[in-house]
Parts: structure tokens; sequence; C-alpha cells
């Protein structure tokens, strides 16, 4: 069980990472389409990361697995995130979604800032997992 916990939590620090280093100037982020289409991939699979370890931890800890925002729910006092982490989390799924199928296009711009304000949320929930998993 650790390991593959371990193995997805590696997988979204380097996705952090990625976007962080990436994510700097939006003048450039707007201007280089190799790049957006980048750092978009990564946060696609960085959102798809957190809800498999969350859809894991409420397996894990005996909840019937339903849907990704009901399974968040149940699991944030576990993992020790607070409602506005939660919320976060909830946007960013939205956000992957809309990043993946391009509903009404994207507004690049609007994408930039709120992977931005995603990111901490992100970092808070690798972290909760990773105290959660020191105490199992």
């Amino acid at each position: 069980m650790r390991t593959r916990y371990l193995q997805k939590l590696n997988e979204l620090k380097d996705r952090i990472d990625f976007i962080e280093a990436r994510l700097t100037l939006k003048e450039e982020f707007l201007s280089n389409r190799v790049l957006r289409k980048a750092i978009y991939k990564e946060f696609q699979e960085c959102v798809e990361i957190v809800f498999d370890l969350v859809s894991m931890i409420a397996r894990d800890e005996g909840f019937f697995s339903e849907d990704d925002y009901t399974n968040l729910e149940r699991i944030k006092e576990k993992i020790g995130i607070d409602e506005k982490t939660t919320s976060s989390l909830k946007k960013a799924k939205g956000l992957r979604n809309v990043l993946v199928h391009e509903y009404d296009g994207i507004i690049d711009e609007l994408a930039f800032d709120s992977m931005k304000n995603f990111l901490p949320a992100i970092k808070k929930f690798h972290e909760g997992v990773l105290e959660w998993i020191k105490k199992k």
C-alpha cells in the first residue's frame, strides 16, 4: 500500500515542480503555445493524481467509493485539509475538465491565473497525504 502512495506522491510533486518552475511569466505563457500546452498537460495530470489519491484513501479508510467530490469531502479531515483547500481542489478538477474537453474554448489568461491559485491547495493536499501515510 505505502509504495503505491509514495509513487503517486512523487509523480504529483514532480508535476507541481514542473508547473511552478514554468508558470512565472504570464507573457511568456500566453505567447508560447508549446509551453502553454505542456503546462496544461502537466496540470491535468496533477489533478488526476490528486483524485486518484482521494479515491485510494477513501477506499483504505473504509468508505464506499463514490464520485470524486464526495470522496474528497469524506477524507478531508483524515488528511488534515480545510474547507478552503477542499474547495480549491474541486475547482481545480473543473479547470482540468475544461482543459481536457475545451468546453467553449480556453481563456489562456484565466487558466494561467487559476492554475497559479490552485497550486497551493494541491501542495497542501500533497503534504496532508504524506502526514496521513506516516500515521498509518
